[in-house]
């Protein structure tokens, strides 16, 4: 279970796409004691001033309790297909030891969305728990059957969004696009609110 892993990382190609795609597991997580780590592929340049916008996700992401934020420095709407890209994300996943990644889908309309999920195949080959968060532009593919509940961490993933005030004129920044997502999500599943993820893979050893 993604609540009972004691390391996680958090992985987005911009500033905000952590925070909107799994900022309540991010909090539900910190708040049962666990350490979460946060990568950004690219600094948010084309939507804004770039130390601005890293500056916001610290902000936002500290709402939620993550002390450890990475940012690289590839191109916004132009991350590369290249090994750089998977050897900046391996490279963190050696130094942080998580037991769960979350990363973006592959079912999704941003190529730079699309391009994390696809490095993330080759970055975390070797993770046990591999799973993709939704953005608002998720395509129709997307079929999450694994939920976390936020019921108790509404509240703090919109405060954390609120941070994000370059990107304020976007929809899906709106606390009611957020809440009306989290309560379908939950809703899907018995619960007040939840996040949704596609499992990418999911493996269970053998308790000692």
């Amino acid at each position: 279970m993604v609540l009972r892993s004691n390391v996680i990382l958090a992985v987005g190609a911009h500033p905000d796409d952590v925070e909107l795609g799994c900022g309540g597991t991010i909090r539900a997580a910190i708040t049962a004691g666990k350490k979460v780590v946060a990568i950004f592929l690219t600094r948010g340049e084309k939507s804004g001033n770039p130390s601005q916008r890293c500056l916001e996700s610290k902000k936002a992401l500290a709402i939620l309790g993550v002390e450890e934020i990475h940012f690289g420095d590839f191109p916004d709407t132009e991350i590369p297909n290249s090994s750089k890209v998977i050897d900046f994300l391996e490279d963190l996943y050696n130094a942080t030891k998580p037991e769960t990644v979350l990363t973006h889908t592959i079912h999704d309309l941003h190529q730079d969305h699309r391009q994390v999920a696809w490095h993330s195949l080759s970055a975390f080959r070797n993770v046990s728990r591999l799973l993709a968060y939704e953005t608002p532009r998720v395509a129709g593919a997307f079929n999450p059957v694994y939920f976390v509940d936020i019921s108790d961490h509404v509240k703090s993933k919109s405060d954390a969004l609120k941070c994000h005030l370059t990107q304020k004129q976007k929809r899906y920044l709106a606390y009611e696009s957020m809440i009306n997502l989290s309560s379908f999500r939950g809703s899907q599943v018995g619960l007040g609110a939840a996040e949704a993820f596609e499992v990418v893979r999911y493996i269970e050893t053998a308790l000692p």
